[in-house]
């Protein structure tokens, strides 16, 4: 299916009925697949989880409306990725958002069959992304170990271990990172915190540059 079908994909029964659920109890949300957005013209790909009950799935736009969104607005916004850091408010700069899943699971947890169904749309995303006749380097970053393992299988690379500030070489010019996922639970026990995701966005920055400096000490 392509994404311009995926507004209509009803693929996964489980979801279409947790959807279905979700706009009976709060008739104003999108509840509807989710698909990416931002700089049309971006060389960074964010890949979250799935969409959020009261972000994503609440607005239709990955990681708009939650606690998440909030925090990777703020670093978005403190590396020059956005040009707010209200997500409400903000423009993306040369990146876009998107998730494995593309539509609310419950419990926010998506099952196997529900990620490999939504490979083919990731898989679309990724090549538009990485595309052999882009001359200038590209960065996937993936937020959490699902999203690491969903990147790697889909464009069939061995996914070794997840690891924050992570990378892995995606070709000659091309990089996925890997991070924590900015989620309440990770945010809250201190398991991410701004420092360290700053670090992340920064090796991000310096790979489009050319530069490494994910083994770098700094904070």
């Amino acid at each position: 299916m392509k994404l311009a079908q995926l507004a209509s994909c009803r693929a996964c029964p489980r979801l279409v009925q947790h959807h279905a659920e979700v706009a009976s109890q709060y008739p104003d949300y999108h509840a509807r697949p989710v698909g990416s957005w931002g700089d049309k013209r971006y060389r960074v790909l964010v890949v979250g989880l799935a969409p959020g009950l009261h972000g994503a799935a609440r607005t239709g736009k990955a990681f708009v409306g939650d606690a998440s969104g909030e925090f990777l607005f703020e670093g978005l916004y403190d590396n020059g990725f956005a040009t707010d850091p209200d997500p409400q408010q903000a423009s993306l700069i040369n990146l876009r958002l998107t998730n494995v899943v593309k539509c609310l699971p419950p419990g926010n947890a998506p099952i196997a069959s529900e990620i490999n169904q939504c490979a083919g749309f990731l898989l679309q995303e990724l090549t538009h992304l990485l595309r052999p006749q882009a001359r200038q380097a590209r960065v996937v970053l993936a937020l959490g170990g699902v999203a690491h393992r969903a990147v790697c299988r889909t464009l069939q690379i061995p996914a070794g271990t997840f690891q924050h500030n992570g990378t892995v070489a995606l070709g000659s010019r091309h990089t996925l990172v890997s991070s924590f996922h900015p989620s309440r639970l990770n945010v809250n026990t201190g398991r991410l915190t701004r420092p360290m995701f700053d670090k992340v966005l920064r090796n991000v920055r310096s790979l489009l540059s050319g530069r490494d400096i994910a083994s770098s000490t700094a904070p």
